[in-house]
Order: structure tokens, then C-alpha cells, then sequence
């Protein structure tokens, strides 16, 4: 047989390694359980800042909620405040209209003739205030 560098086939199976009823293995395996808590216990300190926490939670939801009350009332107030702006200019309106009809040159030459009296151009001055 030729020698040459190439590995051979084996047909064993290595075998696990066992250990003789006669040898102690020289460690043994720990049975120790470990029991964890359900909860963890909270400190001062935890408890007194989950406290304060809470507290500003609740009183910045009431100042929030005492807030919208205020924007509320605020822009209910504007708006009977611009209603009754639109209602005063509407009677300003009709006020100069009916100021105007009155003091219609038709109607003032009318009224004159009524009474027998007339209007002169030369005598007639218009005042504004």
C-alpha cells in the first residue's frame, strides 16, 4: 500500500464518556432554588415621589380644566360684546339714513310749500357737527 497524506474513514463512533459507578464526580450540582418576590418593595423616597407626582398630575388637570371654564366665559362675553356692536352699528345705520331722508332737499322745498313759505339758495347754510 501506497503511504500518502489522506485521512482515512472511520467507521467507530466516539463514545461518550462515563464515569465508573466506583468514582464520585468531584463536583455536585446545586439544588438551591431561589424564591423572588412577587413585588418589590417600594422606599420612602418612591413612595414620597410617586405622591408628589400625583399631586401635580391632579391639580394642573383641575387648573387645566378651570382654564377652559375661563376661555369659555371669555369668548361668551365677546360674543354678546360683538352682538351688541353689530346691533348699535344697524341702529347708527337706520339713524344717518332717516337723518338723510329727513333732511332731503325735496322734502324740506315740500314743507316749506306747505306752510307758504320759500327756500332761497342765498340764505340756506348747512352746518355739520
Amino acid at each position: 500500500m501506497a503511504l500518502n497524506n489522506l485521512a482515512r474513514q472511520t467507521t467507530q463512533s466516539p463514545q461518550p464518556f462515563q464515569a465508573t459507578p466506583d468514582e464520585q464526580p468531584l463536583h455536585k450540582a446545586a439544588t438551591r432554588t431561589v424564591k423572588l418576590p412577587k413585588y418589590l418593595a417600594t422606599s420612602k423616597f418612591e413612595k414620597c415621589l410617586l405622591l408628589v407626582g400625583s399631586l401635580m398630575v391632579i391639580t394642573m388637570m383641575v387648573w387645566l380644566v378651570s382654564l377652559k371654564i375661563g376661555v369659555s366665559s371669555a369668548q361668551q362675553r365677546l360674543q354678546d360684546v360683538n352682538t351688541q356692536i353689530t346691533s348699535l352699528q344697524t341702529k347708527n345705520t337706520n339713524k344717518r339714513q332717516e337723518i338723510n331722508e329727513l333732511s332731503n332737499r325735496s322734502r324740506l322745498e315740500k314743507i316749506a310749500k306747505k306752510d307758504g313759505l320759500s327756500l332761497s339758495n342765498n340764505q340756506i347754510r348747512n352746518v355739520n357737527k
